[in-house]
Parts: C-alpha cells; structure tokens; sequence
C-alpha cells in the first residue's frame, strides 16, 4: 500500500475504535456497570487456580481482571473499544498479502463482537480468547519451515483451547488457509488439515472425561455467554467471518474494490446496531445503578423524560421520591402499576431482586434485604458471585451482628482492586463493634431496624410490616411514607384513613389530602366534618373532577388535567 494509503487505513481503524468508544460510553453506559457487578475477580493464588481448572480459564481470568475496571463506564467503554480495535488488527495482520481494497473487511469479526457486547450477558472472555488465537495464528505464519508450522500448531491446539476455550479453532483454520494461499507443500496442508479436524474433535471429548461440563458447552465454549445453556451464535459468527475474510481479501486486490468492501462493512453495522441494541433494558440498568449510588435526583430527572412503565423502573423512581420528601405531595405525577410498582414480589432471577433488596434495606427491613441480595447473588447463571452484593450482604450481616458472616465478605472484597479500601475500613468496625454507630448510616439503620417484634415476611401483610417499623420508630418516616403509598395503590382508602391518623406532619401533603376527600365522599353524604386540612383548592379541583367524571369526559382529557392526582390513578390505573 501507499502512504497515503497507510494513513486512510490508520484513520478507518482509529474511527472504529472512537466509534465503539462513544457507543458503549455514552448510549450503553450501564451496560458496562452491569457486567462489572456480575463478578467478583480477586487477586489471590486460589481464585487463579480457580479458574485454571476449567477449559478456557485463562481467558476467563484476563476478562475478569478487564472487566473490574468497568467499575468506571469510561474504562470499560475504553477497554472494549480496544478489545474490538486489536480483533480488526488482527484480522488484517493474517490477511495474506491484503490490499488497500481488503482492509475494510478486517472490520467484519469485529463487528460480529461488536454486536455480541451489546448483550448483556456476552462475556469478555470471547473478545481476549479472539485476540489471542489470532496473535498465535499471525505468529505461526513467521515460521518457515512448514512441516514445523504444522506440527506446532497441532501440539498447540490442545494447549490453546485449555488456556482459551473452543474459539482457539482459529488459529489451525487461519495457518491452513494462509498456509493453502503460498501454494506450497499442498500434500503437507492436507494432512495438516486432517489432523486439524481430528484434534478439534478428540480435544472436547477427551475434555469431558476431565470437566463435569456438558459436551455442548465444552464444543461451543464455557465462558463466553453468562447463560450457560446458551449458544453465542455472534461470537461463531466473528470466528466464522475470520477465514471468510481471508478468503475473500484474495479476490479483492483492485484498489477500485474498496468502496466495495466498504459497503460490506457499513450496512451490516448501520442495520444490525439498531436490531441489537436493547435502549429499554439500557434504561432499566441506569435506574438500577443510579439507586445504587444514591442518585435521586438524577432518577426522577430520568422518569420525567421517559415514562417508567416498568416495576423496577418505578420503585427506583418511588424510592427516590421517598429518599428526597416528595412521595407523599409527587408521587402519582409519575406512571404508577400498583403495588407491584412500590415492593415488587421477589423473582426468581439474579437482577430484579438487587432493586427491590435496596428498598428494604433503606426502609430498615434488614433481613428481608439480605434475603433478596443472597437470592440475587445465588441466581447469576454462570455460577460467580457479585462484587456488589458480596458488599451488600457484608453491610446486612454488620446490621444484624453477625460479624463472622460479614468478615467472610469482607475478606473476599480487600482482595479486589475498586472495593479494597471499603472492606479495610469495614474490617475495622468488625474488629471494634462500638464503632459501628460512629457511621451515620449503619447508626440510623440500627435504629428503625425490627427490634421488639419479630414476623414472617409477607407480601400480603406489607402494610402491617411496614406499621410496625414505623411504630417501634416514629423517626422512621419512610415507612410511614411506604405504608400510606401501599393503601393508596391497592386502593384501601378505608386503611389509609387508618394509618393515615397516626402521622404527626405532613398530613396535610397533597395526595393525602386527595385521598381523605375521596374517602370522604364514598362513605359520606356531604362534607360536614371533613377533616379541615383540606384545603379550598383541592376541595375546589376534587368537585370539577368528579363533575367531568360524572360527565363522561374521556380518558385523555382527565389525564391531561388530573393526570397528576390520586383521584386519576384511583378511577383509571390499576383496575
């Protein structure tokens, strides 16, 4: 190639790279978040050995070690964008003599990889087992001698797919075609190729006499889908598309090809990005992750653009209003479901639990939120524990002074990079128990935690749960703010009413206004003794709803003037 040339190919692969880059750091941000909290990597002989005694285990533990700094989304972002960038190199460094027209179709395996990652569950791991089967594969092309390259490669393909799983079947692919391309010894290539295929199917079957693996997962590869019984057709694609690159960079040497190549290249990712790419799921991390580092603000900004219609994405957007004072006065001014939509009922996965485990755990309901968080922990498919729950459970197990539980955690967490210094410094408490209500946030939740009555946790009995935090606590006004919201999505107004006595301030906030003249009116002939904390104004707004109601006005226009009140939510939510 020219230096001209040089230089635009230089540019395409730095473009790609930037492109990868702004795509996760900026549209899929959470998704980086969430793959760093689906793991634990520990630095430490033990977890390295762990991961060694498993087929591909190399691979597993370097995508481990990247996958930690996806603590932070600019680092994960990068490092993604750079996993992808080396694949593209790769592929054009085994390209045989490849011309400027071919260096496009480099880009192929990588965005096949591309679009595996926009799966939250892809792993890393298939990404560096790429990269390093195509470092070996354009390494052994340096050696001359053939028979020797040959030989090599087939002493090393056992020793490749132990280190780095099934994707390895690049390397003996890749040196037999580049081989088949320099047209020499073509009688030495057949053998090669024959003995090529003969290890590629001993390797996983002498492989499942050691491994308590299913053959399946054995041939199609154990880390490089969360979802074990899943079967990572993007990942078989990319290797798929590697020799079918080789083979075509041959018939693509006419630099007038190169729009050509180019095409191949940007309609699949223009077309496939879109059909790939999950924005609602995205949104359902971000509201995860923005509950987990406190940021209430920042979610009910959120569910002011984009209407949260799902129940994790509406109980982190009614934690939130709790955690800022604006439950009891905003709360139906954003989409409510019910009460699955305040404390959804725990499911078996090993996600909506984490959400859920937080509202109780801000509430003082310290063991059912340490229920939720070992459930949650136990339930991620490939078996690995969670950074973040690990710290979560060592927080509930401190609570409830079950310090040995908690130091168990804990020294797993100070063997790892972004969560050493907290399990330092929790480890200290550990040592000196009394200081534990030095911490502002453990003194408080020890203090409205359950102490004097003890329960069966209930989805059912909620509201009487919820009233006991508050009566053992009256500081605890989030319970009371939860058990209020809980008689008013299930519409027990007669229970509110109930509960609503024992409030001492902010009786007076706008939906429980809404709510006392609703109750009254349903059980009352007129409003002689209504309680006088209704105000004239919403005495005023309740009788022009009830006469639109009465009216048949339809549903659009009462929401566009009463969309923000109980009244709405009570005659036309959750029926």
């Amino acid at each position: 190639m020219t230096r001209r040339q040089t230089i635009i190919c230089s540019a395409l692969s730095a473009t790609g790279i930037l492109l990868a880059f702004i795509f996760f750091n900026f549209i899929y941000p959470y998704h980086i978040h969430y793959q760093e909290q689906m793991q634990l990597f520990r630095f430490g002989a033990d977890y390295f050995r762990e991961s060694m005694a498993i087929p591909g285990g190399l691979g597993d533990w370097i995508g481990g070690f990247l996958v930690q700094f996806f603590y932070h989304a600019p680092a994960g972002s990068l490092i993604l964008a750079m996993l992808l960038g080396l694949i593209q190199f790769l592929t054009w460094k085994n390209m045989e003599k490849g011309s400027f027209a071919a260096y496009p179709l480099s880009f192929l395996p990588a965005i096949a990889m591309f679009l595996f990652y926009c799966d939250e569950n892809a792993l890393v791991t298939a990404a560096v087992a790429m990269a390093a089967s195509l470092t070996l594969s354009s390494a052994l092309m340096n050696i001359r001698r053939t028979g020797f390259r040959f030989s090599t490669t087939i002493l090393l393909m056992p020793v490749m797919y132990y280190l780095f799983g099934s994707i390895s079947i690049i390397v003996p692919v890749v040196v037999g075609i580049r081989s088949a391309m320099r047209k020499k010894e073509m009688t030495a290539i057949l053998a090669f190729s024959a003995a090529a295929v003969l290890m590629a199917v001993l390797i996983p079957f002498t492989a499942r006499s050691c491994c308590p693996y299913p053959l399946e997962r054995l041939i199609f590869g154990i880390h490089y889908h969360r979802y074990h019984n899943a079967i990572p057709l993007m990942v078989w694609t990319a290797v798929l598309l590697v020799p079918s690159v080789l083979l075509l960079a041959k018939v693509m040497t006419r630099d007038k090809l190169a729009a050509v190549s180019m095409a191949l290249v940007i309609l699949p990712a223009a077309c496939l990005t879109p059909v790939f790419t999950d924005i609602e799921k995205e949104r359902l991390f971000g509201y995860d992750f923005m509950t987990r580092m406190g940021q209430w603000n920042k979610i009910l900004a959120t569910s002011d653009r984009h209407v949260p219609d799902s129940p994790i994405a509406v109980e982190c957007t009614n934690l939130a209003l709790a955690k800022t004072g604006h439950m009891s006065s905003d709360m139906f001014s954003f989409f409510q479901n019910g009460p699955a939509g305040l404390l959804p009922e725990f499911t078996r996965d090993h996600f909506s639990p984490i959400p859920t485990g937080t509202v109780y755990y801000h509430l003082g309901m310290i063991n059912t939120a340490q229920t939720f968080f070992f459930e949650a922990q136990e339930g991620i498919p490939d078996f690995q524990k969670s950074a973040r729950l690990s710290q979560a459970l060592a927080r509930t197990n401190l609570l409830n002074s079950d310090y040995e539980v908690a130091r168990k955690y804990v020294r797993a967490l100070k063997q790892t990079l972004f969560y050493r210094k907290w399990a330092k410094e929790t480890e200290k408490l550990l040592d000196n128990p009394e200081l534990i209500d030095q911490v502002p946030e453990y003194a408080y939740l020890r203090s409205v935690r359950i102490k004097d009555h003890d329960f069966m946790f209930s989805q059912e009995e909620m509201d009487s749960m919820l009233g006991l935090l508050y009566v053992e606590n009256d500081t605890n006004t989030m319970a009371m703010d939860y058990l209020l919201a809980w008689c008013l999505l299930r519409k027990d107004l007669p229970r509110f009413f109930e509960c609503h006595k024992l409030l001492k301030k902010g009786y007076d906030a706008r939906h429980y206004q809404e709510a006392v003249i609703l109750y009254w009116a349903l059980t009352h002939d007129g409003p002689d003794g209504m309680p006088d904390f209704i105000t004239d104004r919403t005495a005023k707004s309740f009788t022009r709803f009830i006469s639109r109601l009465q009216a048949g006005v339809d549903e659009a226009s009462m929401q566009k003037e009463f969309g923000n009140t109980y009244w709405f939510y009570y005659y036309y939510r959750f029926k």
